[in-house]
Parts: structure tokens; sequence; C-alpha cells
């Protein structure tokens, strides 16, 4: 991997997940108050607000890692491959966060799991900005080293 590449990783990770952060704030809270009660059940609550959250983290992801060199097919395919990404990840990181021990430490105390919408937002806005830019650095890597794209 030379300098100049890893450079250009660098800078589009670090634009990647700022603008990806920024927006996903920014929709949530547009979108957050419309979207108050689940009407559907919680399950389909948390995959609307993965998909909310996702996709707005996706949209500046795609432009960060956007590669000019490369052909318009693999372009819609790495767009895809983020947008995709960015749902799947934020709905699974508040999946595997929203995981409650029933018990405290040896069994001492019973733990009552609250909802709290800024928990549920801060883990999906995360993990949909890591995960979109962790698959973007990954195909942009691979398209760099592979086929000489960059």
């Amino acid at each position: 991997m030379t300098t100049e590449l890893l450079v250009n990783v660098l800078a589009r990770g670090a634009i990647g997940l700022l603008s990806a952060i920024v927006l996903s704030f920014f929709i949530w809270r547009l979108t957050g108050v419309s979207f108050d009660r689940p009407e559907l059940g919680l399950g389909w609550f948390f995959l609307m607000q993965a998909s909310i959250v996702g996709g707005a983290a996706a949209v500046p992801t795609a432009f960060a890692w956007w590669n000019t060199q490369s052909a318009r097919r693999i372009q819609l395919v790495s767009v895809v491959l983020i947008l995709g990404t960015a749902v799947v990840s934020a709905w699974l990181v508040n999946e595997i966060r929203g995981v409650e021990t029933e018990y405290a430490l040896f069994r001492g105390a019973l733990r009552v799991p609250v909802f709290s919408r800024n928990y549920m937002f801060v883990s999906m806005m995360f993990g949909a900005a890591f995960g979109g830019n962790a698959v973007a650095a990954a195909f942009y890597i691979y398209r760099a080293l592979r086929h000489r794209e960059s």
C-alpha cells in the first residue's frame, strides 16, 4: 500500500465518518418527531429507524468514497453496498446494544431495561457511520490495489 493511497483512505474515511454522523443527526432530528409511536410493533419501529439513520449516513459516505475512475456499474454496486451495510449495521448494533442481561453481577439484582430514544439513536448512528465507511473503505482499497483505481 503506497503512502498516497494511505493518505487518500484516511482523508476519505475522516470525511465519510464526520459527514455521516452529522447528516444522520440532522435527519434524525427532522424525522424523529413524526415517528414517535411504534404502531407496527417494536421490531418494525427499530427497522424503520435504522432505515432512516442508515440511509442518511449512506448518502455522504457514498459521496466521500466516490471513485470517478470506476465504471458506472461498479459505482452503483458501491452505493448499494454502502446503503445496505449502513442500514443493516445500524439495525444490528441497536439490537446488540439492546440485549440486556437479566441479572447483575453474581445474580444479585434484577435489571430493568430502559428504552431511550437517544440511546437507540446513538447506537444506530455510530453503527451506520462505521459500518458504511468500513465497507466503502474495503471496496475502495480492493479496487485501488487490484484494478489500480484510486
